[in-house]
């Protein structure tokens, strides 16, 4: 196992992703007509052969690259909020706000989106049958 999949493995079973997984919930309750069309149109187009559900939702998120662009959003900002704390402990300075932001959103925000992402999609494969249930009520 990876370390990247021990860390998130942890996390999960300490409870860090509890509200990633309602909003994966919310997000296939609220998508189950656009995945289903993804599925059988978008993938059957670029000859991908989608048969399953599973492989529809985790094609889905790939897609999309968000489930709850409020929740991330937030979640980015206490991040950069982590990082201009960091940055006044090193230098013993106020940091310039604006300046750090700007900095961890260029060195940090991609690779963050794309834990984000595969947070989810562990939390999809860690719960599969339950969100594969939601997808056909």
């Amino acid at each position: 196992m990876s370390d990247e999949l021990k860390k998130l493995s942890q996390e999960y079973c300490l409870g860090r992703y509890a509200d990633l997984a309602k909003d994966l919930e919310q997000f296939i309750r609220k998508n189950k007509d656009a995945i289903k069309k993804f599925k059988s149109d978008e993938l059957k187009n670029m000859g991908v052969d989608a048969s399953t559900d599973e492989l529809a939702i985790k094609l889905y998120i790939l897609k999309t690259r968000s489930i709850n662009p409020a929740t991330e959003i937030k979640t980015e900002l206490a991040e950069i909020e982590k990082e201009i704390w960091y940055q006044g402990e090193k230098t013993k300075t106020s940091p310039d706000r604006n300046k750090v932001a700007m900095e961890w959103c260029k060195l940090h925000a991609p690779g963050w989106r794309d834990n984000w992402v595969f947070a989810a999609l562990y939390v999809f494969e860690h719960d599969k049958p339950y969100y594969l249930n939601l997808l056909n009520q």
